[in-house]
């Protein structure tokens, strides 16, 4: 039993340290704003045209990954408050998709593999969640180890992936140069503090679902700042 609880505590916590990380950076800077008040889907889109990817979509996320890329359809979903945001988090998480589609264009396949971790993180966690409780009640002594490490495997292959969200960052930080995003370097460092806390947005599957389920219910809830 104990080899099943050791790799499952240790993708909990850090699952629980890259939310947390997420959150404290996107909270640091969300009331910024750069001058020219670009919206997170109008830089998406001028990136896009200064690399020359004609072929990608911009569109408001709808569901439960709402800042996500999908490469099957080329299409960069943003939250509605980042596809019309101007503050940093917003144009972080907006240039952050736009390096994803960067990627795909380019034939990096590794992005391939983070979106289905991201997909499959997401997803089988609350029914792994739901099967884990009923056989706590039932007292399956051996279906739940099996699930704690089933989510562990999950969990660890995500943040396996992660390296290829920050190979986005760096990519899609070159053509942030080359349109001149940024006035200063306080801006620059902004922006970019937030998308380097975007590569652990999606660690933790369950709360991910829990928030989109949350504002389905209560669409009075503030954005993930507020979390």
């Amino acid at each position: 039993m104990q080899f099943f609880i050791v790799p499952f505590f240790i993708a909990f916590a850090l699952t629980l340290w890259g939310r947390n990380r997420y959150r404290k950076i996107y909270g640091q800077e969300v009331e910024f704003t750069l001058p020219s008040k670009i919206t997170g889907a109008e830089l998406v889109e001028r990136i896009l045209k200064n690399y020359g990817i004609e072929d990608v979509s911009v569109v408001k996320g709808r569901g439960v990954l709402e800042d996500f890329y999908a490469p099957e359809k080329k299409r960069v979903s943003l939250a509605p408050h980042h596809h019309d945001g101007i503050n940093f988090p917003s144009l972080a998480l907006a240039a952050q998709q736009a390096g994803k589609a960067i990627q795909h264009h380019e034939g990096h396949r590794p992005i391939l593999w983070r979106t289905t971790a991201i997909r499959w993180t997401v997803y089988l966690s609350i029914p792994l969640l739901v099967v884990a409780a009923v056989t706590m009640v039932v007292s399956s002594k051996t279906l739940f180890p099996l699930i704690l490490l089933f989510w562990s495997l999950i969990a660890f292959w995500n943040i396996a992936t992660i390296p290829t969200e920050l190979d986005a960052g760096e990519r899609v930080k070159k053509q942030l140069s080359e349109i001149k995003a940024f006035r200063n370097l306080d801006e620059r460092v902004g922006v970019e503090r937030v998308m380097g806390a975007a590569s652990t947005q999606y660690l933790d599957g369950i709360f991910t679902v829990a928030s989109w389920a949350a504002r389905l219910v209560l669409p009075w809830m503030k954005s993930d700042s507020k979390e």
